[in-house]
């Protein structure tokens, strides 16, 4: 049995499993569990896989793909977000009304 040496065991993504990388097909890259999870980002609303876009639905498990493009594509890009998820939340009682009271010159009073 031939002696290998350490760091030098590829899987077939090129990561090296010894030193503790495995491949995570929802971001296209080697990565370590213990320093990031191999999940779509919590801040998106549509996932970009290399090849298809697809909307985030939360789900029972987190982020799922919920309807994509089913393009063909003979080579797959880097995946990524595509459309984040807006950083400013407004809450419901901070938002003003448009539009004026409509009064009714006829029989007065507010819409």
């Amino acid at each position: 049995m031939p002696i290998i040496a350490p760091g030098s065991d590829w899987d077939v993504h090129g990561c090296i499993s010894s030193a503790g990388y495995s491949w995570c097909d929802i971001l296209g890259k080697c990565i370590r569990a213990w320093e990031q999870s191999c999940d779509y980002p919590q801040n998106c609303l549509s996932w970009f896989d290399g090849c298809n876009t697809c909307s985030l639905m939360e789900g029972e498990e987190g982020l799922t793909l919920g309807i994509c493009t089913e393009m063909y594509c003979p080579f797959s890009g880097v995946p990524y977000c595509s459309v984040p998820k807006p950083e400013v939340s407004i809450e419901p009682w901070l938002v003003t009304d448009p539009m004026p009271p409509v009064v009714n010159p006829f029989i007065g009073g507010h819409r």
